[in-house]
């Protein structure tokens, strides 16, 4: 009988040896894994991939990319964001997450400053863009079909078949006025006048008018209110 009690012990007392080293070599080996010594994360955001790559090898960290569309704000293969954030605690050979900007769909805006549209045309067809809306507006300064503006900034990273709105210069147009009520006035001084304004009275009919002294204007062409400028057709009758 108390051979067998002390068999049963025996038995007893290996298998308790045995489940406590298990145990403590499980702990020991979790504990190796788990708890490392505890770094600072680096911060990766705003780096080019190869770049992060290379500073959390240093700190002995493990990279994991997540690769998205994140706007133009980013040049392509360039950290957006990260997980955990910078400068927090991390153990070594922990991982950490990073957002990174995809290459596939974006390109470089060109600049169109000054092209005309067909230049813009073909500029924006080989950086995988087109033409939106066109604006027209007069300038002294630009050379007619020539851009003065465009909608995205130049160097900006946008999707591709974009399009890219454009304002564009229609040349300098001619200084208008509103031709004025001449009649009744003296023909010499409305002269003066016209050509100080770079207009140009064409023809004078002259024809009697009594009572009236010469001179004095009695009809024009256009009438008064109508739009003129320099390449109208301006005509007066005056009394003779």
């Amino acid at each position: 009988m108390n051979r067998k009690l002390l068999l049963i012990g025996k038995i007893i007392g290996i298998v308790f040896m045995y489940f406590l080293v298990f145990f403590l070599s499980v702990y020991s080996t979790v504990s190796l894994l788990v708890k490392g010594d505890e770094i600072t994360a680096p911060n990766l955001i705003g780096k080019p991939l190869t770049e992060a790559y290379a500073m959390a090898a240093k700190k002995g960290i493990i990279i994991k990319k997540v690769i998205g569309d994140f706007g133009q704000a980013y040049a392509p293969n360039t950290v957006v964001n990260q997980f955990p954030a910078p400068d927090s605690g991390v153990k070594e050979k922990s991982v950490l997450k990073i957002f990174v900007a995809s290459e596939v769909g974006q390109t470089v805006v060109p600049d169109l400053s000054a092209k005309s549209s067909k230049e813009c045309d073909v500029l924006l067809k080989n950086s995988k863009l087109k033409i939106g809306h066109v604006a027209f507006i007069s300038s002294y300064d630009v050379p007619l079909d020539s851009v003065i503006g465009q909608s995205v900034p130049v160097g900006s990273r946008i999707g591709a078949g974009s399009a890219i709105d454009l304002l564009i210069s229609k040349g300098g147009d001619s200084q208008s006025f509103v031709m004025p009520d001449l009649i009744g006035k003296s023909a010499d001084k409305v002269l003066v006048f016209f050509e100080t304004q770079g207009l140009k009275i064409s023809k004078i009919e002259e024809v009697p008018y009594f009572g009236l002294k010469p001179g004095i204007i009695l009809k024009q062409f256009p009438s008064p209110g109508f739009e003129i400028s320099a390449k109208n057709l301006i005509g007066i009758q005056v009394s003779k």
